[in-house]
């Protein structure tokens, strides 16, 4: 029994001694998801949320299509960076399903997007309904 305690207490030590990056907001945004941001630029459906935020991100910063509310953002201006936001929605907060369908249908919604990551690398982003 002693050699279980003694090894628990070094594992609990070796945990406390290991710091722990906390996630930081890196950047955030505001844009309406309309039927614009559910095709990708040559007219084809796009099947995931994370999809339409990389298409909306494409629309903003290389096409130039934007709607009134729209805001800009810090880290989606590269190719690199919009072809990571599917992954990057995956790994953090999803939204409510009545925004999904409001906006895999085409008829639109407005959504609060909050970059995050630790150490300035962009680990997720979080998908709030927005307000405007």
């Amino acid at each position: 029994m002693g050699k279980k305690i003694a090894g628990l207490v070094v594992v609990l030590a070796s945990l406390i001694g290991t710091p722990v990056l906390a996630d930081e907001v890196i950047a955030e945004y505001l844009t309406w998801l309309d039927a614009r941001d559910t095709v990708n630029s040559k007219g084809v459906k796009l099947g995931s949320f994370g999809q339409v935020l990389a298409q909306d991100r494409a629309n903003y910063h290389r096409f130039g299509i934007r709607q009134e509310l729209d805001t800009g953002d810090t880290v989606f201006g590269s190719r690199d960076m919009r072809a990571k936001l599917p992954q990057l929605y995956e790994a953090g907060r999803s939204v409510e399903a009545y925004i999904l369908n409001d906006v895999m249908s085409g008829r639109g919604h407005y959504v609060f997007v909050r970059v995050m990551g630790q150490g300035g690398r962009v680990t997720h982003v979080d998908v709030y309904e927005g307000a405007g």
